[in-house]
Formats: C-alpha cells, structure tokens, sequence
C-alpha cells in the first residue's frame, strides 16, 4: 500500500477544531490577496483540490481500516481528527464541496479503499498510517500553500457561500442525554411522526440532548449522522443530523437540538449545537435496543482455494428462491451450506473450500444454525450474535444443488433481470446477462434504465436515462424535459467509455466454484452451481442467471 507520510499521534484538544473552524470562516470574509486572479488560477484552484483529495484519500484508507477490523483503527481515527483540525481542513472541503463542478470522489475512494483491502499485511500498513499524518508528506499548508488564499478567494467573490460556522451551547447544560440505540424506547414512549417544524417539535419534547461520534452517509457525503458503536457491534438506529458538520466528522460528541421526525429507526435532529459544558448531563434511563454486529468484510473469512470448507465436512449446498414484490420485482434465494457437524452457513460470497470456518464462526456467528433431516426437507435453527439458538426448528424448502463436473462447458447467454421503485413514482430496471461458449469464453453485459413516474409526468416532467456495456464497451444517456411556466424545457447528453475487457475472458467450472479470468488481469472466483435440470440456469456467487428463451 502506498502510505501517507506521517500523521498525528497526539490526541485532538475536545473543542479546538471548533474554534478554529470559526476563526477560518470569519477569515472568508475578509478579502484574500488578488482573490480574482486566484479564483482564475487553475493551479491554485488544483492545489485547494487536491488538499481536500488527500482528505477524502485519507478518510477512504481510516473506513477501510475500520472495516477490516484492524487493532490500529480507533487510534488511527484519532490521528485524522487531529490532522484535520492541524490544517483546517473542514472548511476547505465545504468550499470544494460548494464549487459548481465538484470533484468526482469515488475516482479515490474506492481505489484507495481497494489498496488498504489488497494490502498483504493490512494491520501494519494501518498501524503505520496512525503515525504517518504527522510527517511532512502530509503537511496540506507546506504541500497546497495556495489552498487556503484560493478557498478565501471563491468565498470573497461568492463563487461559493462561506463555511458554516458551527453552532456552539456554551450554557451549562441539564437533564439527561440520548444514544442512538434508545430511538426505538423515545419512539414507543413518545409515539412517532414524520416531519413537523422546529417549533412543533419544540412543543412535542422540547430541547433533546444526544450523544454520538460523527458519521458521513456513503451515498450521500454531504449528510450527517450520529452512529453508537462498540469493538465489533454498532446500534442500528440513527440520529440524523439537519446541518452540516463536515467540522465534527470522527468525533464524539453531544448535541442539543429538536426532534422533527422519529421513527423506530431513527430520528432527525435539528436546530443542532454543540454542547460544551456536559458535566450536568446524564444518560437517560430509556432501554438501549440490542446492538448489532457489523458485517464482515469478505476477505476476513476467506483463504486460498483449496483451504476452506473440506468436501469431507460438507454434506451438501441447498438453495430456496421466490419473488419479492416489495419496492419493485425481483427474484431472491437463500443458498446454505450444510455441513456433517450439523451446522449450516448462509452467506455466499465465498466458495465453500474458502470459506475460513474457524474465522467465520468467530467473527459472524448470526450467519450459522443448526439443521437436520425431517424426510425428504430439512428444518433449521438460526444462531443470534452471540452464537446463542435463536427461534425454534424451522421447516424450510431448500433443495439439494450439484456442483459442476471439472472442466464442464457451457453455451448460451444467461440472464437475470429486477425492477425497483413503481411505475407511479419512477424507479429503475435492471438487467444482467452473462454469455458462455464452448471453447471456455464469457461475456458480460448489462443494461440499466430509469425514469421518472406518472407523479412527475402530471407536472409536465420527465427524466430518464440508461446505461449499458458489454465485451465492446459502456455508454449512457441521460435527458427528459421539465415543464415550465414558460414551457417545456428538454436536453440530452451522453458518454462512452472503455474498451469492454473488464467484461470479457475466460472461465473454468469445477465443483460449487466459477472462475473468472477477465482479459483485464482481474480475477474472480465465486460460488455457482447449475440451476434445474440441463443447462437451464446458472447460480453466480449472489442469484440465478436463467438461460435466454431465445435459444
């Protein structure tokens, strides 16, 4: 992995990067140096980019390393709060995240992501990370020393608003505070509501205290959320956040604020502010809902082929499908595997000889059971998080699967399809097809269409896109039109892009296991098995293919 040089080992002062973030913010409004001939400096403009990019880089490299469960992870948190705050950063992004063109981040994120999971040693390079934003190589102001006069500059020519200031409770704060997990007890003492104005919720509960470290919603960044974890558990619940708090992002704290919406899920807080003074604070008595155990990534119970799950020790791979007509239309099955201890798994995303059992037990429990024979079906016990029987026997309609005889050919184009959203409020259709021949090639193809429903046609507008890609390449194109008082307004636009060898290659059957050998060097190796009598349907790694009617 290539590592960042340097990071903090200190911890952060609890409130410094709070005044600090206001001190910057009220520099913004001070007229920067020449703000127009930087605002139209495409290098400086780079260098206020690219601090922010090694920002996103970093929190990218701290996600993964949480992930995969790395001992380092907390301390390394610590160590790009602080960095943060050494350098201001917070601001910094709200301004980039501000500009007309924002920067495409999931270019780094989720290759920098894949380095830190690729990394043959990942708890070093993630130990090493902890101490590395201190160093020189990650000094933002010696590095961009044009970010900071450019950030001041596009704020001063209101190119893009100025930073938000956080809101800060400086009074000595009373009463009790709440955690994430305690939305579900507020919600069945309180009764729940979708959206009211602050003042209705002021009347409802009046001013709430809760407490949470500071969490950025993946799809969408510019979202905020308090999240309640502990080593490998977190609370489900959230506590959404109605203002920007970039600056708090990876810290812990507590908030004062009203409740305008709440569900047995969640809870969204606004009119938020930081709270300084918590001494008068104590936790509310209210029942914490069970926490979780966070998924596990893949490669923390995979190994090498041939090492997992011996064919000794599997009695057999069963499968049960059906529709879910819920939010759209798809088909969904659950694949077990069962073993001779009398233990069955339930997740699919690694081939049964990789599956790193002892790894698996300790790490997953929820995902084991018990099962037995009862005639020609089975019945099965699930296992909670703790590993502890959860529920009773269960009768199930799993079926017994064949693996594939080493070296079988395939030939025909396989196809799986889903829907999601309704025809009145839009949604999306997907379809995934594969093709295999018979002297061992595949391709890969997909195509994807969505658009707006009968709802925004009423108004006059309407939005659609598509995309697709095979062994060739990929392409979109998007557009609609959207009525207007002075009519209709309409546009189109479109792209192209690769050459389609990430879809295409060689593949090899053997057992309950397909690999993939993509003409881009990529690998895959994944769970599959033939689907009903003959060729009829191919299994991949997380659903059917089923053979196009055609041929």
């Amino acid at each position: 992995m290539t590592q960042f040089p340097a990071c903090c080992s200190r911890r952060a002062r609890p409130f410094a990067l709070f005044s600090s973030v206001a001190a910057l913010a009220a520099g913004f409004a001070q007229a920067a140096p020449d703000p127009r001939a930087l605002a139209a400096d495409k290098a400086a403009v780079e260098q206020l980019v690219s601090a922010v990019s090694l920002d996103v880089m970093s929190e990218a490299s701290l996600n993964a390393c949480e992930d995969i469960g790395a001992p380092s992870a907390s301390a390394m948190r610590d160590a790009w709060v602080a960095w943060r705050e050494r350098h201001q950063i917070a601001p910094l992004r709200m301004v980039v995240t501000g500009m007309q063109e924002t920067p495409k981040w999931d270019t780094l994120i989720d290759p920098m992501r894949q380095r830190v999971l690729g990394d043959p040693a990942p708890d070093q390079a993630c130990a090493a990370l902890a101490r590395d934003w201190q160093g020189a190589g990650m000094d933002v102001t010696a590095l961009y020393p044009l970010a900071r006069p450019t950030a001041q500059a596009l704020v001063t020519l209101k190119v893009v608003s100025p930073p938000t200031r956080p809101s800060m409770a400086h009074e000595a704060a009373r009463g009790e505070f709440l955690l994430p997990s305690q939305v579900p007890a507020l919600k069945a003492r309180h009764g729940g509501w979708l959206a009211v104005s602050d003042e209705a919720a002021r009347r409802r509960l009046g001013t709430v205290y809760v407490k949470g470290r500071v969490a950025r919603e993946p799809s969408r960044p510019h979202r905020f959320f308090l999240q309640q974890s502990q080593g490998d558990r977190h609370a489900e619940q959230r506590i959404h956040l109605d203002v920007n708090a970039e600056p708090w992002v990876g810290r812990e704290i507590v908030l004062s604020g009203v409740v305008t919406s709440l569900t047995g899920e969640s809870l969204n807080l606004a009119d938020a502010a930081v709270v300084t003074q918590t001494a008068g604070l104590l936790p509310s008595p209210l029942p914490q809902a069970p926490m979780a155990r966070k998924e596990v990534l893949q490669q923390r119970i995979q190994t090498a082929p041939g090492g997992g799950l011996a064919q000794k020790d599997l009695v057999a791979v069963v499968v049960h499908g059906q529709a879910n007509n819920v939010n759209g239309t798809r088909w969904e099955e659950d694949v077990r595997y069962l073993l001779r201890d009398g233990s069955f798994y339930n997740r699919t995303d690694v081939p049964p000889d990789q599956l790193d059992v002892e790894a698996s037990r300790r790490l997953e429990p929820q995902r084991w059971g018990r099962w037995r024979s009862a005639g020609k079906r089975y019945e099965m016990q699930s296992q909670d998080d703790d590993a502890r029987p959860e529920g009773g026997w269960k009768a199930e309609q799993h079926e017994p699967v064949r693996p594939w005889p080493k070296g079988e050919r395939l030939d025909g184009r396989y196809s799986r399809s889903s829907f999601t959203g309704s025809s009145f409020f839009g949604g999306l259709s997907r379809t995934q097809s594969i093709h295999f021949t018979r002297d061992g090639r595949f391709e890969r193809s997909y195509y994807g269409m969505s658009s707006t429903g009968t709802l925004q046609a009423i108004t006059g507008t309407v939005i659609g896109g598509s995309t697709s890609g095979d062994g060739k390449g990929s392409s979109g194109v998007g557009g609609g039109t959207v009525g207007t008082g002075l009519g209709d307004v309409g546009a189109v636009s479109g792209f192209r892009k690769d050459d389609g060898a990430s879809r295409r290659g060689r593949y090899e059957l053997d057992g309950f296991t397909i690999t993939l050998h993509y003409d881009d060097g990529r690998r895959e190796r994944l769970l599959s098995f033939p689907v009903g009598e003959g060729q009829r349907g191919v299994y991949l790694r997380d659903g059917s293919y089923d053979r196009d009617k055609a041929q």
